[in-house]
């Protein structure tokens, strides 16, 4: 049948919105409305707080200005959420204000909180120090702090005099120039490299210079032209271009630039071209056979089986029931994971997004990024259907507060239910003399809660994945582009293999951290490391063998702090588990989660390296475990980035009071990560088929049996008694719908055809 005639004959049931259902709490995670932030900067402006803001969107706003930078929800206390969940204690609600005090004698940019709310006159102000144990604590002094405007602005306008200076010589070297951002005569771009500053009392920051102006992508049409500006403090007056690099060849300054490009001592490297046609992915190449057919997706032949509360932002599928919280800087985060009504996890949630690079350039050698900082839950995508997601996948908004305003980015997270490729269990079991035939498969389903976001050259995404068996896995994926550099053939592909006419890739690694707050059933719970040792042994019942190897468990309870930063799993013989040593299955095994690295997972590579001193402690050891501390809620902040010596949140800290964790309430620090080893497939994007990295948490007995006996999308194959070889295929009442054509491959009878059973009996259904 022709493909036109197959669409107008299949009658296929309009797509169905999800099943509505009501959180059994309202959400302990709200926003604040635009009111309460109108009323909040009312009360910070009145006299008595004695605060001398300026307005942030006066255009005279200057960086020795105090003004407000952020206003949002400050996220609550995990003592106040269970309190709310489990007792119904009202919840306290604080905003967090973040205020770039430019006029103060020591210039930074300062977290407070402020509540109760509503204003009243029972508000307060006070300094967010509660869980920053940075040396500064809440504070990060002005050279460690965002570009943001006025700064951003002030340094725009500084590199753009110094380099129009240069222009000739840029001109003739590159055939770029850059006149500023705004001027339409730019052809040259930069990105000043983070972190700029080591503890925020200077700014030191270094720019690779690379073809703009009207293109895309920048970062993947590098030069060889690198320059370090001192950019510190809040008199631009006193910025100054520091070394510039060129050719590996160091020049201190401008001047000195100059003179050796007079003199004929510039080596001209070979200019990019005007073509930028290899950074576009416009289809090209002749059509692969049968590709101009829709490529296989996802369907719903019996429509949605996933609930939700739109309002409270709260989900429920087969078994599982969480809210879900939304967040300015890491994005979606799952709160309340219960499974079968019992809780599994307080909260799980990615804490930072890193990148630690390497090169034979002083810009590529520099860079350390720390994507928090850049706030990844503001750069989320609104989603593509059909291709970012599956036709008729669920879209919520992402919603939250960012400046002084409440942001919206439309139909940025997905919500779909997928088979997962294979059955989630499958047996055959064949027949025999004196035993009957059995065969059974359980359709393998999940959940998937999906957000992308593009975090400058990268889009990252990120799928929370919620099992008919009880297990969760978090995947991560990266494309975009390359923070590519100028190829250099005496390099020999030491920091990455040629992959255009100009351009080698840069070896760098990807470490995403998570925090998983397990409540197996309550806040008591332990993490246990189990290994599997060879030792000699000798058995009576193999005489003949004398002395020979074997396996055995060998059994450890991570027992305080001390012992809480682990190293990874090397040939899959550790396993972690946290466990409720105090709750039994059937069988007298304690109740837990296993903890199971999946792709790729890599920590940081360089642990000493300068521009990851203390700010990314939580990614140099595979695994972490501490005890809850609402004073310790994050392992990374937005102000960690540029303060490698001095950041507000110290993770090995969490570890120094060496606090006891059996049958405590204990968190799990994770990491996913990635080592990208660059290659010619990265131009014009990365594949997110090799970029991928996951983690799963799986019940470790947790139930009785494994926990999907209960599922009816299954098949279950049995004799009939009194019918010998003859089998009944039983699929609880399950079957595709009258519309969704079948062919005679897709029969169930038959499958046990050659494996010494008869024939099959069709089925009443």
């Amino acid at each position: 049948m022709a493909r036109e005639a197959l669409n107008t004959t299949c009658k296929v049931p309009s797509p169905l919105a999800a099943e509505t259902t009501t959180a059994h709490k309202p959400t302990p995670f709200t926003l604040l409305t635009s009111e309460e932030v109108h009323s909040i900067v009312e009360w910070l402006f009145a006299p008595e707080r004695a605060l001398n803001l300026t307005d942030a969107s006066l255009p005279e706003l200057a960086m020795t200005d105090n003004y407000l930078r952020h206003i949002e929800e400050l996220k609550p206390n995990k003592t106040d959420v269970l309190a709310y969940l489990d007792g119904g204690v009202p919840m306290p609600r604080f905003a967090r204000v973040l205020i770039h005090e430019g006029a103060a004698a020591v210039p930074g940019v300062v977290d407070y909180y402020v509540g109760p709310l509503p204003i009243s006159a029972e508000t307060t102000m006070k300094p967010l120090d509660y869980f920053y144990n940075g040396v500064n604590g809440p504070k990060v002094l002005f050279n460690g702090a965002h570009h943001d405007g006025p700064r951003a602005a002030a340094i725009d306008k500084f590199i753009a005099k110094e380099m129009t200076a240069m222009a000739d010589i840029t001109l003739d070297v590159f055939g770029l120039a850059f006149y500023g951002t705004e001027d339409n005569r730019t052809t040259f771009s930069y990105f000043v490299t983070n972190p700029y500053s080591r503890d925020g009392t200077q700014g030191l920051g270094w720019s690779m210079w690379r073809r703009g102006g009207n293109t895309i992508a920048s970062y993947a049409q590098p030069t060889d032209l690198n320059i370090r500006w001192e950019i510190g403090g809040t008199d631009p007056s006193l910025y100054k271009l520091d070394m510039i690099v060129y050719d590996n060849k160091i020049y201190r300054s401008a001047a000195e630039f100059r003179s050796a490009w007079k003199a004929g001592d510039l080596t001209i490297r070979p200019k990019l071209t005007g073509d930028s046609a290899y950074v576009y992915k416009d289809r090209k190449g002749p059509v692969r056979d049968l590709e101009n057919r829709m490529a296989p997706t996802t369907i719903e032949p019996d429509g949605k089986r996933y609930k939700l509360d739109t309002k409270n932002k709260y989900i429920e599928y087969m078994g599982w029931k969480f809210y879900t919280r939304f967040d300015h800087d890491v994005g979606l985060q799952f709160y309340d994971v219960k499974f079968k009504d019992e809780r599994v996890l307080y909260e799980l949630s990615m804490q930072d997004a890193i990148a630690q690079y390497a090169g034979n350039q002083p810009f590529q050698g520099s860079t350390a990024y720390m994507d928090r900082h850049y706030g990844i839950g503001s750069l989320l995508n609104r989603l593509i259907p059909g291709y970012d997601c599956p036709y008729h996948a669920t879209y919520w908004s992402a919603e939250y507060n960012s400046g002084l305003e409440k942001k919206r980015t439309n139909n940025s997270i997905c919500i779909f239910e997928t088979d997962i490729g294979t059955p989630i269990t499958r047996h055959t079991e064949p027949s025999g003399p004196r035993r009957p035939g059995y065969l059974q498969s359980t359709k393998g389903s999940k959940l998937i809660i999906r957000q992308i976001a593009t975090v400058g050259n990268y889009d990252y995404l990120w799928d929370y994945a919620f099992y008919v068996d009880g297990t969760i896995t978090v995947d991560a994926y990266a494309s975009g582009y390359v923070q590519a550099t100028y190829y250099r053939p005496e390099d020999k592909g030491q920091w990455g293999p040629r992959i255009n006419d100009l351009v080698s890739g840069t070896l760098h690694t990807h470490v995403m951290n998570f925090k998983a707050d397990f409540d197996l059933i309550d806040t008591a719970n332990s993490f246990i490391k189990t290994d599997i040792v060879v030792e000699n042994v000798t058995k009576e019942w193999a005489p003949e063998l004398g002395e020979f190897e074997m396996m055995r468990y060998n059994f450890t309870t991570i027992s305080s702090e001390s012992q809480g930063l682990l190293p990874g799993i090397a040939n899959g013989q550790t396993m972690y588990t946290v466990e409720n040593t105090a709750k039994k299955n059937k069988w007298g095994e304690a109740r837990g989660y296993r903890i199971i690295p999946g792709l790729s997972n890599v920590g940081l590579t360089s642990k000493t390296n300068p521009f990851f001193l203390k700010s990314a402690e939580f990614a140099k050891q595979p695994f972490a475990v501490s005890r809850h501390k609402d004073t310790e809620q994050a392992s990374s902040s937005a102000l960690n980035q540029n303060v490698p010596l001095a950041p507000p949140v110290e993770f090995w800290k969490f570890f120094e009071d060496d606090e006891d964790l059996v049958q405590q309430d204990i968190v799990a620090w994770v990491n996913l990560g990635m080592q990208h080893y660059t290659r010619a497939e990265d131009m014009p994007n990365t594949l997110m088929s090799e970029a991928h990295s996951s983690i799963m948490f799986a019940p470790m007995n947790w139930g009785d049996a494994e926990l999907t006996v209960d599922l009816q999308n299954a098949v279950i194959y049995n004799d009939i008694p009194g019918h010998e070889g003859q089998v009944l295929p039983e699929t609880n009442g399950v079957s595709p719908p009258a519309w969704y054509t079948l062919s005679a491959a897709d029969e169930l009878l038959g499958v046990f055809e050659g494996v010494g059973i008869g024939k099959t009996t069709p089925h009443a259904g």
